[in-house]
């Protein structure tokens, strides 16, 4: 599906369809094919539609570099996912592109910390104070995210490369989960934006969805809240996103972020259609190879609440299995909502 920005008619006469086929030529030089791409348990790449198919990574190249902004929907901590996320960027920079770099897991207001450690110059590999730093400022001292995203990091500063945080703050997404965005204050509703858009059907979907990932122990009520909380993200997401690709309207924007807030092209890819509708966007979503994964399900359309949604992903990446995580995901899970109750 073609989506675009206001920059995106510019791009169109400025980019002739020659120049996209010779990126893509040296984006794939740069890629192992299909087979390459495995290791030890395949990754397997799948392309959605009537007729789902199987691709090698050479021909995802090429809608990658025809893409103006590229969705890497991840599940969080999965080292396979970061792999590639970071493979794609390091391939499209190799091929001649200049991405920006937008995460989920940063801030917009921590996004000045972002730039200014890509915009240091280049410091010798062993002095680690920039990093100290800028975990610091991020409060990712102690946990995995430098694992997870350090490399993207340290990769854009290398080339220069711009980056975002383009997540609410997590004090203002509490307080949405507690007072909802009507309990909020003037100042408060001044950091984000609101679309505007309304879908019944999807509401339904993701009270179907946020129920179910807390175990059925969320009340209807915190349910709502939780929902609001989840437009007031993706409503702000795509501003960042769809500024970062006004910035620079000839490079592609790649969005690092949770697989679900693009899932079935809703969430973030709804409101950037609809504040950008020229902009070609591309949902790539990284799966763990498991139990629970029905691939023909993820590739095919879906019938919920009087609608059809599109498949999960455009493409469908499937990656290796990872270890059961303990404990139990709904272990603790009651009392921790009795809480948020009050």
């Amino acid at each position: 599906m073609s989506r675009g920005f206001v920059g995106g008619l510019v791009r169109d006469l400025v980019r002739p369809s020659w120049r996209a086929a010779v990126l893509s030529v040296a984006l794939v030089a740069g890629i192992p094919g299909g087979d390459a791409v495995a290791s030890g348990v395949a990754e397997t790449l799948y392309a959605a539609g009537e007729a789902a198919v199987v691709l090698d990574y050479a021909t995802l190249a090429k809608r990658i570099v025809a893409a103006d902004v590229i969705y890497l929907g991840e599940q969080h901590g999965n080292p396979h996912h970061h792999a590639a996320q970071l493979k794609i960027v390091t391939d499209l920079v190799a091929a001649g592109r200049r991405p920006a770099i937008a995460f989920e897991f940063v801030t917009v207001p921590q996004t000045s910390e972002l730039m200014s450690f890509v915009s240091m110059s280049r410091i010798p590999a062993h002095d680690k104070a920039a990093v100290r730093r800028l975990r610091g400022e991020l409060g990712w001292q102690t946990g995995t995210e430098w694992r997870d995203y350090g490399p993207l990091l340290e990769f854009a500063r290398a080339h220069r490369l711009r980056v975002a945080g383009i997540d609410l703050p997590q004090s203002l997404r509490r307080r949405i989960s507690r007072v909802g965005t009507e309990g909020l204050n003037a100042v408060e509703r001044t950091q984000f934006p609101d679309s505007g858009l309304v879908d019944p059907a999807y509401r339904q979907l993701m009270h179907e969805r946020l129920n179910a990932a807390h175990c059925g122990f969320a009340s209807p009520e915190l349910v709502a809240r939780l929902y609001a909380t989840w437009l007031a993200r993706n409503d702000t997401m795509t501003m960042a996103v769809t500024a970062l690709a006004a910035e620079q309207p000839l490079e592609p924007v790649v969005v690092i972020l949770g697989l679900g807030h693009v899932e079935n092209n809703m969430g973030v890819y709804e409101r950037v259609a609809q504040r950008a509708p020229t902009l070609r966007q591309l949902n790539i979503g990284f799966r763990a190879r498991s139990a629970e994964l029905r691939i023909a399900d993820e590739l095919a359309p879906l019938d919920r609440f009087g609608k059809q949604f599109a498949a999960a992903h455009e493409i469908l990446w499937v990656t290796p299995p990872v270890a059961a995580q303990q404990p139990a995901p709904c272990e603790g899970l009651e009392l921790r909502m009795k809480k948020m109750e009050k």
